[in-house]
């Protein structure tokens, strides 16, 4: 399906019962576009030009779709087992990919048509941790690159580690350091805040950890905190995290709520844990003053104002779709060259 002339706001790959989806909207949640049909779709990102986005379909394939026509023009193995979510290194040559089942990391190329090439390089990853059935062997599950050093820092939720890999020139990621996080912490997502410090969700024991660089430059954990202000209830398991004015979010699944935590502090401090207004809070992204948030088991996304402290304002649901899984806001795709180097 083609797009209008007007850019598309905000990208949302799914999975249900019957395959995967790359659905787009516009920012009042009208559908402008559907990529359907595929095996899965767990994560989702673009190219720094915003004319192609990358898949990670969770069955084993990575998928470029074109931007703005939102169809399937590449596919490729990717390279390992239950591929949970890629990155696009800074440059845009490659795409990192984290496999939860097989620990594997992928590295694919980035063609001059900006497809994915066939596998560059790929490292495998052992090791274990404390809970039984969550880290009997190695689970690789997040890829987020370092703006200012430009490494990768991989969080293995199943040995309790975090891997930074520089990337050379010819895809082959290399590790730069090792570092420990909490024993049965089992770190998922992370983010890089501003100053440098490293926000990592933790999923086992469901806190958010910082780590800072020492005077050497390596990355270390300095403090955590919990995301529940009791810890009645449900039990409950982290997901993704985003930045915002002097906070992180976060979102918990089994308690249905966000987690914001003040990071502009001496410590780390949870000032509010806010419904997210549906089940299973899969995803976050902030946009446009508001807070995103992926439902994957009520089938919804819904959006909370984000007020100038931080904290944020009550649920309403905007879209409606089965297992959403991911949410990418867009910017409109760059010119594509012309002869000369003429953009058109």
């Amino acid at each position: 399906m083609q797009l209008a002339d007007r850019a598309p706001a905000i990208a949302v790959a799914s999975e249900g019962p019957d395959g995967g989806a790359v659905t787009v909207f516009d920012p009042t949640w009208d559908s402008l576009a559907e990529t359907d049909g595929l095996a899965g779709a767990l994560s989702l990102a673009v190219h720094p030009s915003g004319r192609v986005a990358y898949v990670a379909d969770g069955v084993g394939e990575l998928i470029s779709i074109a931007v703005p026509g939102w169809e399937v023009v590449g596919r490729q193995p990717s390279g390992g087992g239950l591929p949970c979510a890629l990155a696009v290194d800074p440059s845009g040559r490659f795409v990192v990919t984290a496999h939860y089942l097989s620990a594997d990391l992928a590295v694919h190329p980035i063609g001059a048509d900006l497809t994915l090439g066939p596998l560059a390089a790929e490292r495998h990853h052992e090791g274990s941790g404390p809970v039984a059935g969550r880290q009997d062997t190695a689970h690789l599950h997040h890829v987020a690159f370092d703006p200012a050093h430009g490494t990768a820092v991989v969080t293995d939720l199943g040995a309790d580690r975090l891997y930074e890999y520089a990337v050379d020139a010819d895809g082959r990621p290399d590790v730069v350091d090792e570092v420990a996080a909490p024993g049965g912490s089992g770190p998922r997502h992370s983010v890089f805040g501003a100053n440098g410090d490293l926000f990592v969700s933790d999923e086992l024991s469901s806190t958010l950890s910082r780590y800072r660089r020492d005077d050497t430059g390596r990355l270390r954990w300095i403090e955590a905190v919990s995301t529940r202000e009791t810890d009645d209830g449900a039990e409950n398991y982290p997901s993704e995290l985003v930045l915002g004015p002097g906070v992180v979010y976060l979102a918990n699944r089994g308690r249905d709520t966000i987690a914001v935590i003040d990071v502009t502090g001496p410590r780390l401090e949870l000032v509010q844990e806010q419904p997210c207004g549906g089940a299973l809070p899969q995803h976050l992204a902030a946009q446009g003053g508001q807070l995103l948030c992926a439902n994957r088991q009520s089938d919804t996304i819904t959006a909370l104002p984000i007020d100038d402290t931080g904290r944020l304002g009550p649920p309403v649901a905007v879209a409606e779709l089965t297992g959403p899984c991911w949410i990418l806001p867009l910017r409109e795709p760059a010119p594509e060259p012309l002869p000369g180097g003429r953009t058109s």
